[in-house]
This record gives structure tokens, sequence and C-alpha cells, in this order.
């Protein structure tokens, strides 16, 4: 019998679940609902196969022939509802199909839903600031815009969304999602892009939610085959032979702007970079630490011109090789979650380049992230415009 992990987090999740639909129906444990499953259920009944923890396709407490007609139901789309497994490890029942979404997870969700083809089934939604103008969604679906703004943190206007009449509501996964279900008796599910590269649970999900589960696999596909394409080069390059890279910036902590230690990436990794930072998560570190860790090179996220030029003149920090080498860039590495899909797969290929030229001389990462970004949006120049607004550097 397959076990949950102890602790309820995007992490643990991943780590548990890893390349698993969590979705009751998915008998044999992979990444689809289909006749091997069907197949895995009848070896339970006849004995032949152990019980897994998504093999009770209809919930009942029971493993019988009402599961493989549920699982029958799952497949050809005709099912009245589902059992998913969210990302707070809580099971929730989803009537189906689901038309009206409530999209509060941040704008993680949101940007999913767009990407699989759902935000017509969007009802209100948090939407980018005019000041982030180099958000796609704000290219890819305009007309979300004027719907209204329920929250997505302890801020969710519970009033607000019953009035709205959803399906079913995606929370941020610190949200209090059984308080929320439990007062607008609505199907909450907690998700979070933490844990992965390319936010793979997240999309297995809300992709099975919308009807949208064949879409979610090829765009978890696509997302591997891009940063495989960086990986075969860079997977064969010792450690001695990597820049050590140090990540810093973001506003959520005073000080020097060097200080604010990002964390380890797992874009940096798949680039072929080593991470200075072994931290998984955001800290503030002193600038002796940073000389200490030396860095080839150092990435400034979500930060301006006066940043770069504050490293580079520094007094303190003149013997770290990336300021003599004067190796400091911009980076958009972490917008509004762990992991969002576009940004990210675009960021290894920038990465790959800044770390190595002469290896990724033949590497356009404009024309690149172009692709990406219209391939998961349907809208072209999104990255350009990503790397105008936020002064990425620029090969000629």
């Amino acid at each position: 019998m397959f076990v949950m992990p102890a602790v309820a987090d995007g992490d643990s999740f991943n780590q548990a679940y890893k390349n698993m639909l969590t979705v009751y129906g998915n008998a044999n444990l992979d990444e689809i609902i289909d006749e091997d499953d069907i197949e895995y259920v009848q070896g339970i009944i006849d004995g032949t196969e152990d019980e897994t923890q998504f093999a009770d396709a209809n919930y009942d407490g029971q493993i019988d022939e009402d599961d493989i007609a549920q699982i029958e139901l799952i497949i050809a789309g005709e099912e009245d509802y589902l059992v998913i497994l969210d990302m707070n490890n809580r099971t929730v029942t989803v009537p189906m199909p689901v038309e009206r979404i409530i999209s509060s997870s941040r704008l993680d969700s949101t940007r999913m839903l767009i990407q699989l083809g759902a935000q017509d089934k969007i009802v209100g939604c948090s939407y980018p600031d005019p000041s982030r103008s180099y958000d796609p969604i704000r290219y890819a679906a305009p007309e979300l815009e004027n719907l209204p703004d329920p929250g997505s943190y302890n801020d969710i206007n519970v009033e607000l969304v019953a009035s709205l009449e959803p399906d079913v509501i995606f929370v941020v996964a610190t949200v209090n999602a059984d308080e929320i279900q439990e007062k607008i008796q609505v199907p909450t599910i907690a998700l979070t892009s933490a844990g992965d590269l390319w936010v793979s649970d997240m999309l297995r999900i809300i992709g099975a939610v919308t009807g949208n589960d064949e879409k979610a696999r090829d765009l978890i596909n696509y997302s591997k085959e891009k940063v495989d394409e960086i990986a075969r080069i860079t997977s064969e390059i010792p450690d001695e032979d990597r820049p050590v890279v140090y990540c810093c910036g973001g506003g959520w902590a005073g000080g020097d702007i060097i200080c604010k230690c990002d964390g380890w990436k797992p874009e940096i990794y798949w680039a072929g970079g080593l991470n200075a930072a072994e931290y998984p998560t955001s800290i503030v570190v002193s600038k002796e630490q940073v000389i200490k860790w030396n860095p080839d090179v150092i990435l400034v996220h979500a930060g301006n011109t006066a940043d770069i030029e504050a490293i580079l003149s520094d007094p303190v920090l003149q013997t770290i090789n990336a300021v003599k080498n004067k190796r400091v860039y911009f980076i958009q590495i972490a917008s509004n979650g762990g992991g969002v899909l576009g940004t990210h797969l675009a960021g290894v290929h920038y990465l790959a380049k800044l770390f190595y030229p002469d290896k990724f001389e033949d590497l356009d990462v404009e024309a690149e992230g172009n692709e990406i970004f219209e391939h998961l949006y349907g809208v072209d120049g999104l990255y350009t415009i990503l790397a105008e607004a936020r002064d990425f550097y620029r090969w000629d």
C-alpha cells in the first residue's frame, strides 16, 4: 500500500508522488488513468495485485467492480465526479464537469489554466499589477483583468467567492483550504508550485480537474525535453570546470541586495552551474559569507541597473571572481512561486549561455525563449518583452 508523506508541503508531496497522477482511479500509480488501471483493479479483485492508494476509484472504502466502472467513466470523460488528492494531502471530491473556477493559488494556477486552454472557465482570479508589464498573463489573457479578485493568501474574500458560484476553488497550500471549503461548500484544492522545476504536480491536478489531462502531460513532456536539451551538454562538465553561482535579490528582505540570498536554484544546476548557497529557500547572509563562497557568477533576481552597479563598485566585494570579471547579471528566477513554467524554462537556456558562451555559441536565447513562451501561451515575443523589462544580458 502506498504511504502518504508525513509532512504536507510542496517538496514532500513532490518527492512522494513524483511523476504520479494523484487522482483516485490511478490504480497502477503512473501519470494517466487508462485501460492499464482497469486491468490493475481486476488484479486486486482477483488477488494477483496489491492494493494501492488510488485504486479505490469511487472512494467508497472498498475495491470492487464499481471502481472499474468509475475508471471506465473517467477514461470516456463521462465521470460525474473525481476524487483528488491535493498538495496538502487532502482528499477533495470535485463534481464534473467543472465550468466555473476561482483561481486563487497566487498567479501560478492562473498561468497554468491559460497554458491548458482553460482560461474561459475562470470567474475570479488575481491579475498581474500593471508594473508587471512583462507577465505573460497580460498578453495571453487580457480579458481576465476585469474579473473579480478574490485574493490569494489569507486575504481571500469568501463572500465574494461564494457570490461567483464556482464549481471549484484553487488556493495556495499555505491557506486553510478546509476552512474555505466548509464556509462556501465548494471543493477547494490546495496547490503549490514548490518542489519541481516544471511544476508537474500542479499541472496534473489542474489538468485532471479541467478535463485537460492530456494537455498537461504534453506540457510536462515538453518542459522535460527543453531542460534535457541543455542538460545533455552540461551533464558532461566535471564539477571542477563548473562556475560557482550565487543568486541574490528580490524584494523580500531589507539591507544590501547582495545579502538577500535567494537560496538553491534548480535552474542553476540544470544550466551547468554550482549553487554557492545550499539553502533551499531565501535567507539573509553576510557579505563575508558571499566572499567566502567566492562565486564566479552572481545573478540578481528582479533588480535594476543600480543593483548591479552597487555590487560591482562595492569595495568589500572586489576579491570575488564574479566582481573581478564583471559577471553579474539580471535574472527572473522566481516569480510568484517556486516554479513558473515558461520563465524557468527560458531561464535555463539563458543561464547556460551565460555560464558557457563557447559551448552554447549557436544558441539563440531570445529566439528559444520566444518559442517556449509561444508554445505555452500562444503569443509571440513574450520572452523579448521579459528580457527588455528585466534588463537581461543580450548577445549581439
